[in-house]
């Protein structure tokens, strides 16, 4: 049923325009009215958040397989963010009234569509925890782990060894933590010395998940030192 119900909302997407960005380039602009619902066909793209100040955080990234910008889709809230190609991108683009169209004749994949909502509403609340509570050191370790699990590939039979498939900068950690780069890089630092990350090719490769895992849980007044929010 599952594979029934994605293969229909495939086909609502592919009938409509196809789009190509170039890495960086912005998709929609916060205060733009979007030009329909989209799908993403290849590559990664990134909803941000700009504040008055000019700092930046990332509320959410999007693999092969999602849409966007749901929010505005489905209750006309006004799009209040920007959206920006993370590497090199393919995209299916409908018109809303096509879409909404869709869901109300089909009560299956209106569900689907909700219980994709509601994972990753799910995912926000935990992020926003640590952004809340945790310190530099686990907000940084914590966002690896997230990453790793929504865009990792395994590299060992135990699965220890992870391999994050998108090519993530120190900004771009200290844009998801909301904490400055030089902060991120201070972390990313540490967890290298500690041989539980590395770097190969430009993506991060997590040579220990379990262990990194733990490290979210761990907080010392030496972790902090030298890191500014």
């Amino acid at each position: 049923m599952v594979v029934t119900v994605v293969q229909n909302i495939r086909k609502i997407f592919f009938q409509g325009k196809e789009l190509y960005y170039q890495k960086g380039e912005m998709l929609i602009r916060s205060g733009d009215i979007p030009q329909g619902v989209y799908f993403v066909k290849k590559g990664n793209v990134k909803m941000d958040a700009i504040f008055e100040n000019g700092r930046e955080l990332t509320i959410n990234i999007f693999k092969s397989g999602s849409y966007f910008p749901m929010m505005w889709a489905l209750s006309d809230i006004n799009n209040t963010y920007n959206y920006v190609a993370i590497n090199e991108v393919v995209l299916k683009r409908v018109p809303k009234e096509l879409f909404l169209e869709s869901l109300k004749k089909d009560p299956q994949l209106l569900l689907e569509f909700t219980k994709r909502l509601l994972i990753g509403l799910s995912g926000l609340i935990t992020n926003i925890e640590y952004l809340l509570f945790g310190s530099s050191y686990n907000r940084i370790a914590s966002a690896i782990v997230l990453m790793a699990k929504r865009f990792g590939i395994q590299k060992d039979k135990n699965g220890k060894k992870i391999i994050i498939e998108i090519p993530l900068t120190h900004q771009d950690l200290a844009n998801l933590t909301a904490i400055t780069r030089e902060s991120a890089s201070v972390v990313i630092g540490k967890l290298k010395k500690k041989h539980i990350i590395s770097v190969r090719n430009k993506f991060i490769v997590v040579n220990d998940v379990y262990q990194l895992e733990k490290e979210c849980e761990i907080h010392t007044q030496e972790d902090d030192k030298s890191i500014s929010l």
